[in-house]
């Protein structure tokens, strides 16, 4: 059923990062259910055989081929840039490759888009691009952090800030999405990285894990990335997107329910012992003193400015999305 009554039935939308998590959910339901004339583009296109069946074109186009970008990004209607430098495993400590895929290739497809007559870009940005700022409500009035440690915040901060810079001084319709820690089937980071570490027996709660966690479900998030696209009020805007704030212990206490596994917990003082060890001794633990701090941390990012602009409400629950993520979890043999 379309979420958007056909407004994009027929539409050409070109979807990058179509063969990760986001983008694969963005670009199957744009196809599937919107009636959407859609182009993936991705590198792994042999894991991405769901987009084939829904009716995406697929193309194995690298971001910083510009050849290739303009090709692909002829005759589109609607650009969403999802793809993204993320970090971890061959990624890691990459800045060069983070500045390449977060920042140049944003400055790219926006000036593609208006060489070639798109009508829009919706570029995914993250509430990461934030920073740690010493606040209880980081709304899209909070400047981002464009100097934090940081590799993957530093840079979304830099490529979010440059997009809609760009969009406005070309007059290339821009908007730009900022999602929380998205989560629901094929979540390799804030689905099936936390069953693993909780099956494992790794501690994934810190103190009293009352810090909050801020979980949205990927079909809100699509939801809202579906609206940015058609709402004319979203142009030159950035959204956060995040389902109600909860603890981290309520959070991860859905996933040990799902494993059978109570999730273990350490106290304050030993994390901060074992995060300073780490430091000092290059012990290569996913635990240093910045993610203490965001592990225990009870801000919000609201979203009262996407409902407000764009008539955004989150249909799905965290009971609900975890109930579904369970049963894809069990459906893909990860969780008995």
């Amino acid at each position: 059923m379309s979420y958007l009554n056909e407004a994009l039935k027929g539409k050409r939308v070109l979807v990058t990062g179509a063969t990760g998590f986001i983008g694969g959910r963005l670009a199957q339901r744009l196809a599937a259910e919107e009636g959407a004339i859609v182009t993936g583009l991705g590198r792994n296109l042999a894991k991405a055989s769901f987009l084939a069946e829904a009716g995406v074109t697929l193309q194995p186009v690298d971001l910083r081929d510009e050849a290739g970008l303009h090709t692909a990004v002829t005759g589109q209607d609607i650009i969403f840039h999802v793809a993204a430098w993320v970090g971890g495993g061959r990624m890691k400590d990459d800045p060069t490759e983070a500045m390449a895929l977060n920042v140049t290739a944003v400055e790219t497809l926006i000036r593609l888009a208006y060489e070639t007559d798109v009508k829009r870009v919706v570029t995914v940005s993250s509430i990461a691009a934030y920073g740690r700022p010493n606040k209880l409500e980081i709304d899209e009035a909070t400047p981002l952090d464009t100097t934090q440690a940081d590799v993957y915040g530093r840079t979304k901060a830099l490529g979010d800030n440059r997009a809609r810079e760009l969009g406005a001084g070309l007059g290339q319709e821009v908007v730009v999405v900022r999602p929380a820690l998205v989560y629901g089937p094929r979540s390799a980071a804030w689905t099936v990285g936390l069953v693993k570490l909780i099956q494992n027996g790794t501690p994934v709660l810190f103190g009293d894990g009352l810090g909050h966690a801020w979980p949205v479900y990927i079909d809100n998030l699509i939801d809202g990335m579906l609206l940015t696209a058609m709402q004319s009020t979203a142009t030159g805007k950035a959204f956060n997107f995040c389902d109600t704030a909860v603890p981290w212990q309520t959070f991860m206490g859905y996933y040990g329910q799902i494993c059978g596994k109570k999730p273990r917990r350490l106290p304050f003082w030993t994390a901060r012992l074992l995060a300073d060890a780490n430091s000092l001794f290059k012990l290569g633990l996913p635990l240093n003193q910045e993610r203490l701090k965001f592990l225990t941390r009870r801000s919000i990012y609201p979203t009262q400015k996407a409902e407000t602009v764009l008539g955004y409400r989150a249909r799905v629950p965290l009971a609900e999305g975890m109930e579904r993520t369970a049963v894809w979890l069990r459906e893909s043999g990860l969780v008995k």
